[in-house]
């Protein structure tokens, strides 16, 4: 019965949210998006999230026999588009800018389990929360996992498959596991010069 209520809960808190969303601007949100905490989810103008796409903010965390209170924020830009299966877990704060594309596929993080050892379960420590900041112009490709504490400046591209683990800098290409920096945007020349990697 009480799995029953939260399902209606969540529909009708996802239909009321998009309401709202569509309000403040052209928002195309497929009908197999979760959402999840909507109160702590802000969209701002044009905003597509393709099908199986999940935001999911969390406001608490049951670690061991303790409860930790979080405070989960997640901020889309204008003219954002994600392809399909974009999956974001937030328990702190994920910004993304305007004119963001995602492809399909992609895993956006901003929390980890602990890390220490001495406990029976890494489920029973708190979480790690951190922070995911994507820029301005970013284009992500398909199977990108973003990890917590990683800023990702303007106009940079993630090459499909990437892990990222650190911050880019703006106006970068950068792939791998972990992403590291291949090619950086020379604005005399106009044109995307090679970057020697470590």
């Amino acid at each position: 019965m009480k799995k029953i209520f939260l399902k209606i809960k969540d529909n009708y808190e996802k239909s009321c949210w998009i309401k709202k969303c569509r309000e403040k601007g052209k928002c195309r949100i497929h009908s197999t998006t979760c959402i999840k905490g909507s109160r702590y989810i802000q969209v701002k103008g044009d905003v597509s999230l393709g099908e199986n796409s999940k935001l999911l903010c969390w406001d608490k965390y049951m670690s061991g026999l303790k409860e930790q209170k979080l405070f989960p924020c997640i901020e889309i830009g204008d003219k954002f588009r994600a392809t399909r299966n974009l999956t974001i877990q937030c328990a702190n704060r994920v910004i993304i800018g305007k004119n963001v594309l995602v492809a399909s596929d992609v895993f956006i993080i901003d929390y980890n389990h602990g890390l220490s050892p001495l406990f029976d379960n890494y489920l029973d420590e708190p979480l790690q929360t951190g922070e995911v900041c994507i820029g301005d112009g970013v284009w992500i490709g398909n199977n990108v996992i973003i990890l917590p504490n990683t800023h990702i400046g303007k106009k940079t591209i993630v090459g499909a498959g990437s892990v990222v683990t650190k911050d880019i800098d703006e106006y970068c290409i950068a792939a791998g596991n972990p992403a590291k920096v291949l090619k950086k945007w020379d604005f005399d020349s106009n044109e995307w010069k090679s970057v020697k990697v470590m």
